[in-house]
């Protein structure tokens, strides 16, 4: 009944997402139909709705998100966000390669509302190289996360490594394939029959474009230097890096008046307040899926079925990635199920088969909070950025099927 419930409560939230309504609302309503499908009434409902709200990590990004949200628009009233892009347009002389840059850069960071970072560079520097609104969003998504495939420091290869008791390297070699494999047919996929891009004259030296470009950034590296190095709370950090922003390029006459019109506009027309629902609907249908256990019902269906590993990989890997929105809790629940049936000795394919399936799953999730984001950032048309990743998306899933082929 459990597994029913989830079919039909994701149903429900996919079919009001893909009908336009708030993301945010249609996964409260598949919250809700989860919570009575899984035995519970109006108490449990309620509980989870306090137990969502009191949650730290809620708190903490509703509020990163509603402040990082306004920053974008608050770095283009001040002129940061043009500079900047100019700047690495005059640095690396290709629209292109920029748009895969930069939210690569930004995704190694690993920062809550990291998409919010990215996506106003991606829309400006996609203008300039004919980008629609449904290809700025797949970039954005793509490339934000395309590093996670061979950075040490991403959480499910840590506890990928840590559980089989081999180093980070063992697994990295396997993605690098696969990474490449992605980067080559989104390359061709998203950037195909743009019109020709506009030329630039690059006047400035190499150094007045990183000085340009630091001067710009400024605000975010404030931002990403205090939460994640200095490790100040994230919202106490974003607050600071807004006010820097505010600052930046602050000019010589009617210094109040300016002060008091950038933090004005930034409230009332830079912060999108609706991204604030999208957090609260995706905490809450996570805390009703954690309490109703259909994870591990649908992995004990799945692995009895005799089927061959790799397929039972792709299929409940990606299934978990995609329910739960979370890459780090599907990596440790899968892993402690398929350890014990990796081959001994070529665990490496299949274990960077698994991360894949999981990670693919999460990107196209609607609990996947990057995803929520840059759809609600550009007005993008969900169903035309799944179009757009399928291709990038099923070639990465082969490539790992191809390295099981050869090496396991």
């Amino acid at each position: 009944m459990n597994i029913i419930g989830l079919i039909i409560a994701f149903s429900a939230a996919v079919f009001l997402i893909f009908k336009d309504y708030n993301m945010g609302l249609s996964l409260f309503t598949g919250a809700v139909i989860l919570n009575f499908f899984s035995g519970f009434g109006f108490v449990n409902l309620f509980e989870n709705i306090i137990l969502t709200l009191q949650d730290p990590t809620t708190i903490q990004l509703m509020l990163v998100v509603t402040l990082i949200s306004g920053l974008g628009y608050l770095m283009d009233l001040t002129g940061d966000m043009k500079r900047m892009i100019d700047a690495c347009i005059n640095i690396f002389k290709d629209g292109k390669i920029l748009s895969m840059i930069l939210p690569a850069l930004i995704g190694t960071l690993s920062a809550p509302g990291g998409a919010i970072l990215s996506a106003p560079m991606i829309n400006e520097s996609g203008d300039k190289i004919g980008l629609d609104k449904n290809r700025k969003t797949a970039i954005n998504l793509f490339f934000r996360h395309i590093g996670y495939f061979i950075y040490p420091l991403y959480s499910s290869i840590i506890v990928a490594s840590s559980m089989l008791n081999r180093s980070a390297a063992s697994i990295i070699k396997y993605n690098a394939v696969i990474m490449l494999s992605g980067i080559i047919i989104a390359y061709f996929v998203f950037f195909r029959n743009l019109e020709s891009e506009k030329k630039h004259k690059n006047r400035s030296s190499f150094t007045e474009n990183i000085y340009n470009f630091g001067r710009a950034f400024f605000p975010i590296f404030i931002i990403l230097f205090l939460a994640l190095v200095m490790k100040v709370y994230f919202p106490l950090a974003a607050l600071i890096g807004i006010v820097t922003a505010v600052f930046n390029k602050w000019p010589e006459e009617e210094k109040v008046k300016i002060f008091k019109n950038r933090f004005y506009k930034f409230f009332t027309k830079g912060i999108k307040y609706n991204l604030t629902l999208i957090i609260f609907g995706v905490m809450v249908f996570k805390t009703t899926l954690e309490k109703s256990g259909v994870i591990n019902i649908i992995a004990d269906v799945l692995t009895g079925l005799g089927l061959p590993l790799f397929l039972v990989i792709i299929v409940l890997g990606f299934i978990s990635g995609y329910i739960t929105g979370v890459h780090m809790a599907a990596t440790g629940i899968l892993l402690a199920i398929f350890i014990p049936l990796f081959p001994a000795g070529v665990e490496g394919p299949y274990v960077s088969l698994l991360l894949t399936s999981i990670i693919i799953g999460y990107l196209v999730s609607p609990l996947h909070l990057c995803l929520a984001l840059t759809t609600e950032y550009f007005s993008s048309e969900i169903a035309e950025v799944y179009r757009l990743l399928f291709l990038p998306l099923t070639g990465m899933i082969l490539a790992g099927v191809i390295q099981i082929m050869i090496f396991a």
